[in-house]
């Protein structure tokens, strides 16, 4: 009821953003990562090839935070309260959308299984894909590590930041709704205010998300890249498996 009058201000026709993101996921999941994966085991695959892939993957989730922000200027409560999320999904939401650790917490796990695989190698290594795509993370440059720590230094500064404008954001709320008293328009002006700044930080957060994204593929390899948003892809796809969905709903935690 409190979410419906505040966020419900505005009237609209624009497109549900629920429905745009069924759309998106299912390209992701039934065109995009399939054909990715299909050139991923070729064994005549070439590196152009790939990066056409690459490129298309990459702009399918530029396209998607585009229209997150666009969405968050229609009504940001469809990304700060998204009922059309899964109850996989929520429990891993920041500010609208996966958290952008999810990005580099999936890089550095590419670094430590080479790590491990290079600790466990045998000789009669038998390969279910090209040897230039199974070695891709063996010995990383020293150019990638170093911009890996970089990435995650400015998550841990920018983070924190956008979470605190955030919670700013809703306690200027309750004090300037709370101070005004019995006037319509002043309620209304006081929420637009701060509805406006939380607007701001959630495109703020995927404009985080966008640069985390990019930063990584602008420093690995087009092999690397694609294994590492085929990773994404799989991650985002996976929460919507409609198997895995009904035995996380069905199973029964007990709460101490």
């Amino acid at each position: 009821m409190l979410k419906s009058a505040l966020f419900g201000r505005k009237k609209t026709t624009v497109r549900p953003f629920t429905d745009f993101y069924n759309e998106w996921l299912a390209t992701l999941a039934t065109t995009l990562l399939p054909q990715l994966r299909r050139i991923l085991s070729s064994f005549t695959v070439s590196s152009a090839l790939l990066s056409v892939h690459v490129d298309a993957l990459h702009h399918h989730f530029h396209s998607y935070y585009v229209a997150l922000d666009k969405a968050a200027a229609v009504d940001v409560a469809q990304c700060l309260y998204p009922e059309w999320r899964s109850s996989l999904e929520k429990p891993f939401l920041w500010l609208g959308d996966f958290h952008p650790y999810l990005f580099t917490n999936l890089l550095r796990s590419f670094l430590d299984d080479q790590e491990q695989d290079e600790e466990d190698e045998e000789d009669d290594v038998v390969l279910d894909r090209p040897w230039d795509v199974a070695a891709a993370w063996r010995s990383p440059s020293k150019a990638l590590t170093t911009r890996v720590d970089q990435i995650e230094c400015g998550l841990r500064l920018m983070v924190p930041a956008l979470a605190a404008r955030a919670r700013h954001a809703q306690t200027d709320l309750v004090k300037n709704v709370a101070g005004v008293e019995g006037v319509k328009e002043g309620v209304e002006n006081a929420v637009m205010a701060e509805m406006e700044e939380l607007v701001g930080v959630v495109v703020d957060a995927n404009r985080l998300r966008r640069s985390v994204l990019a930063d990584v593929l602008s420093v690995t390899s087009v092999y690397q890249a694609a294994l590492f948003l085929e990773a994404v892809a799989q991650f985002f796809a996976g929460f919507r498996d409609e198997k895995l969905l009904k035995e996380f709903e069905k199973c029964e935690k007990t709460i101490n």
